[in-house]
């Protein structure tokens, strides 16, 4: 059994890589155009918030569901991995226009964003903070089908009551850096730019798409005893 600070590391960083906070600061930026700091940093305490309920309320029951469709552990691991490594290979080769987007000025990414999706700008500075941090940035942007997923299939591979307890500390560390994140979305867009934020994404893609492939191998191991075990 993997020691607990183990666990705990291994699912923030699943966790965290499938959330991704820095891929939503332009958004985020876009979405809060024109409002005060003050109403902006409740849209990101609203959605660090809501990206930690929702990541536990699967954490909680994602064994019922499993139940309720008689999914076994073995086959999730696969499904998880595939779309872990889906996911990591989709960072890591991006398209031309991806590179194009890393060549603007960080400093015009707030205008660009605003002017490239203008249905996210909020031009009222009254604005409702909940009404845009659940949705959409918490959810899909943040807790997303990906990071749904990572957790259920965490919980299914880690099932004591410890191991359930270093889970949740790290979904809430996980909820607690996009709050950060997200509240130093400004200035952070200003520093690390597009290519920092590329830069980031792929290091973290490599260890999402380690992750899967052994997700993939540990679901396919029992499979294999059972087939071996099934022709003798």
């Amino acid at each position: 059994m993997l020691p607990l600070p183990r666990v705990a590391l291994l699912a923030f960083v699943a966790v965290i890589t499938m959330v991704n906070p820095l891929a939503v600061i332009p958004q985020f930026v876009a979405i809060t155009h024109g409002v005060n700091r003050r109403v902006r940093a409740q849209v990101a305490l609203i959605a660090g918030m809501a990206t930690t309920a929702v990541l536990l309320v699967f954490l909680l029951f994602g064994n019922y569901v499993f139940r309720l469709f008689g999914i076994t552990v073995p086959a999730f691991q696969i499904m998880g991995g595939i779309i872990f490594l889906s996911s990591a290979l989709r960072t890591l080769v991006e398209d031309e226009n991806s590179i194009r987007t890393v060549r603007r000025s960080p400093s015009d990414q707030e205008t660009a964003d605003a002017e490239i999706d203008p249905s996210l700008r909020v031009a009222d500075p009254e604005v409702d903070a909940a009404s845009i941090a659940v949705v959409p940035l918490a959810i899909p942007m943040l807790s997303g089908p990906g990071a749904i997923t990572s957790v259920m299939v965490l919980v299914n591979l880690y099932g004591t009551f410890a191991q359930k307890l270093a889970l949740i500390t790290a979904i809430v560390a996980v909820g607690m850096c996009s709050y950060l994140v997200l509240l130093a979305a400004i200035p952070l867009s200003r520093l690390i730019g597009d290519r920092g934020r590329l830069i980031f994404s792929k290091i973290m893609a490599l260890l999402l798409g380690a992750i899967g492939v052994q997700f993939m191998v540990n679901g396919i191991r029992p499979l294999m005893i059972e087939m071996i075990k099934a022709g003798q």
